[in-house]
């Protein structure tokens, strides 16, 4: 099966799918016209799949409308833009894109965070979302989606080898939640239903908002870039 460059180079990181359940015509039709094209077609090709036994989810966005909406209940962003879920970590972080903005919000549940990066609505309004999305897969890394614990390594591996992989509605949480003081450790970890965990993070209230667009573009004037 053939893919693009910068798809192919997306799995020359993360292999072929683990896991992978068939994006239906209808499931695909759905969000023509509101998602770019390009996303469309790497569902036709490789569906809603898993990789490295659950650290990566290609998502369907529809599955996440409701946890979505209570994450950003009560923030400025269903203002700004309307967004969907088109990935999703074994951690539960959630990549969202903006049909305006494009990869511009990713919210990280078990930190209880939303976290903004720079939008791409300059390129989006040019017609370029297609390659906004094929850049989205090969930027994103094995390091990036995993996290690291109280040892400063890497917790992915060491928690697939102790509660095994993960299938396509669940995901591994702390207990305590990190946000309530608990820690990284591999002892800390549950294997959950995902949309239950989320739900119940979700019931704790407010999410932390960490600006990270503003950051970088502050970092970048005060170095002349």
């Amino acid at each position: 099966m053939q893919f693009d460059e910068y798809f192919e180079y997306f799995l020359e990181k993360f292999d072929q799918p683990t896991s992978q359940l068939v994006a239906t015509p209808e499931e695909i039709e759905e969000y023509r016209d509101v998602l770019p094209d390009r996303l469309l077609e790497y569902w036709g090709k490789i569906g809603f799949s898993g990789f490295k036994e659950g650290l990566f989810w290609i998502t369907n966005p529809a599955d996440y409308v409701d946890i979505l909406d209570r994450f950003l209940d009560d923030t400025l962003f269903p203002d700004i833009d309307t967004y969907h879920v088109i990935a999703r970590s074994a951690w539960g972080e959630l990549y969202l894109w903006g049909e305006k903005t494009g990869a511009s919000l990713e919210v990280s549940p078990y930190l209880n965070w939303i976290t903004t990066a720079q939008d791409s609505k300059k390129e989006i309004k040019k017609g370029l979302a297609d390659k906004k999305i094929e850049r989205f897969f090969a930027y994103t890394k094995i390091h990036d989606v995993d996290i690291e614990g109280e040892d400063d390594k890497p917790l992915f591996e060491r928690t697939l080898k102790t509660l095994g992989p993960l299938t396509e509605t669940e995901v591994y949480g702390f207990a305590p939640y990190l946000f309530m003081g608990g820690q990284k450790k591999l002892a800390n970890i549950q294997k959950l239903d995902l949309i239950t965990h989320l739900n119940l993070i979700a019931d704790m209230g407010d999410m932390e908002i960490i600006d990270m667009a503003a950051l970088v573009s502050q970092t970048m004037k005060e170095h002349g870039a």
